[in-house]
């Protein structure tokens, strides 16, 4: 079977969101970092598209390219996965002085961390909003983690009154909770530049 095309800007736009589960980002090129970003609000909310979902979609995007990516970062795997518990523990270490503030990972010998996870304990003392946007003017990209589905997903805004007052924590957790890098290719000086980041801003 042949590619399908379309002419329709609006129709490749929906394939492109449906196919990314939904997201509510769709610029072919992301404005995000110069400030520009067009889907940045809704409603007068602040949001990021990139982690907004307001349609239910799917991700198909496993292909033969991938997999034989795959199967050469296998051969490695014990190195990456080693490293990442390196770089989790030597922030846990530097980061500790904040844990009255900050909800740090606990760490595990066997576990593979996708990321560096960290929840606001009181939003009162900082913000998600603001310590994220400290941390980017300081150069340490941040992401949110996923709100919680089916009351901060716009996607399942159905299933928002069946749930709500239910998933206190997930709901906390979607609203305070975000990443920093912990991957296998950051250096010493990376980890301290972005533990520098954070004395900083939490001084």
């Amino acid at each position: 079977m042949g590619a399908i095309t379309t002419n329709d800007i609006e129709i490749a736009k929906l394939i492109r969101r449906i196919k990314a589960h939904g997201r509510v980002c769709d610029c072919l090129v992301c404005l995000r970092s110069q400030g520009k970003c067009p889907k940045a609000y809704r409603g007068g909310e602040e949001l990021d598209p990139r982690f907004t979902h307001d349609l239910i979609g799917c991700n198909f995007k496993t292909m033969e390219f991938q997999a034989a990516l795959g199967i050469a970062q296998l051969k490695k795997v014990e190195w990456i996965t080693k490293k990442r518990r390196e770089n989790v523990k030597y922030l846990n270490e530097n980061l500790q002085r904040y844990a009255q503030i900050l909800q740090l990972p606990r760490y595990f010998d066997n576990v593979s961390y996708l990321a560096y996870p960290i929840v606001i304990k009181d939003s009162k003392i900082i913000s998600r909003k603001k310590l994220c946007r400290e941390l980017e003017k300081n150069g340490v990209e941040t992401r949110p983690l996923f709100g919680c589905i089916p009351t901060q997903q716009p996607a399942y805004n159905y299933l928002k009154q069946e749930y709500k007052g239910k998933l206190s924590n997930a709901g906390y957790i979607g609203k305070s909770g975000f990443y920093v890098g912990c991957h296998q290719y950051l250096k010493r000086e990376h980890l301290d530049h972005i533990v520098e980041a954070f004395n900083k801003i939490l001084k």
